[in-house]
């Protein structure tokens, strides 16, 4: 912990929104007990020039973990990212990993074509999309046959069932399909004990004492990320997911909150449409790279190109 600003530095290169060394710390201290994580720099005299981490991952298939390498633009080119990378595909490898899973800005082909040299294979497009709150013009309610409230001074009974609901939506999702099925403390962990997480952010649709739909908004720097919004099946096509979508960016303005962000997988037409009608517009996303190791991966990635 005494190299977490080094770390932190390194480590907001690969960010969308960079966090604050507070925010980082508490990240930090609710990391799950009992999932893989490791972090590695490499230092040119006393300055973090490289960084590098493997860690588990609920958006990794389980015998994949999720890696991120780095270096300080001063000191690209040469060979510290590769052998970074080689470092921690050993350390995979000898663990029993079969694959590594990436993440990369759409926009940024440097890193791409970097990742690809080495073995990487692209998986998955990831779009993102932005909702100006400043200029959102309070579309009207949604007739979707359901109550709708947050959960702002919710029993444990309350937070358990909807975490039991967003269990079974998460198992249903797009982006979430052959991975693997996600605890309740996974799902308690994204509803209410992550830094980000706020109860009215999370906005449940009800019928007759029952949850039947929900989503979730996290705080992502001075944005909104819509984080995630499901249905259960026998609810969809019924403008339920329009009625969550519109009441959590109510109450992001009501928080002073000017922009929301969203993602989802490009093949996931129908949510695209859904943000599309709303207003958002599409901003570069991301790419999910993944790589598949052996025995020969260590001595490969070691040597610099």
């Amino acid at each position: 912990m005494d190299r977490a600003e080094d770390a932190l530095r390194l480590m907001n290169l690969l960010r969308l929104t960079p966090i604050s060394l507070p925010e980082f710390l508490d990240r930090e201290a609710r990391w799950p007990a009992g999932d893989l994580r490791l972090r590695w720099l490499g230092y040119d005299n006393d300055r973090a020039v490289a960084l590098g981490q493997i860690a588990n991952s609920p958006y990794a298939l389980s015998d994949h973990l999720a890696v991120q390498v780095t270096v300080d633009p001063d000191h690209r080119g040469r060979g510290r990212g590769s052998t970074m990378l080689g470092l921690v595909e050993s350390e995979a490898i000898g663990r029993g990993f079969r694959g590594l899973v990436a993440t990369i800005p759409e926009a940024a082909s440097g890193p791409q074509a970097w990742a690809e040299a080495r073995g990487f294979q692209r998986h998955a497009l990831r779009c993102d999309s932005l909702l100006d709150l400043r200029t959102f013009d309070g579309q009207s309610a949604v007739r979707a046959g359901v109550t709708l409230s947050d959960m702002t001074g919710a029993s444990e009974a309350q937070w358990k069932a909807v975490a039991m609901l967003l269990q079974t939506l998460i198992a249903d999702a797009p982006d979430m399909r052959d991975l693997p099925s996600w605890t309740l403390a996974r799902c308690f962990s994204v509803l209410r004990e992550t830094p980000a997480s706020r109860p009215e952010w999370v906005v449940v649709a009800g019928f007759n004492g029952r949850p039947v739909g929900l989503t979730i908004g996290h705080a992502l720097g001075q944005e909104i990320y819509s984080y995630f919004t499901g249905v259960l099946p026998d609810w969809r096509g019924r403008h339920v997911g329009l009625a969550l979508k519109l009441r959590l960016i109510a109450a992001a303005q009501m928080s002073g909150i000017t922009t929301m962000r969203t993602t989802n997988l490009d093949a996931n037409t129908a949510a695209l449409r859904l943000n599309a009608s709303i207003g958002f517009r599409r901003v570069p996303g991301s790419l999910e790279v993944r790589k598949a190791l052996s025995a020969v991966d260590f001595a490969t990635s070691a040597n610099p190109r």
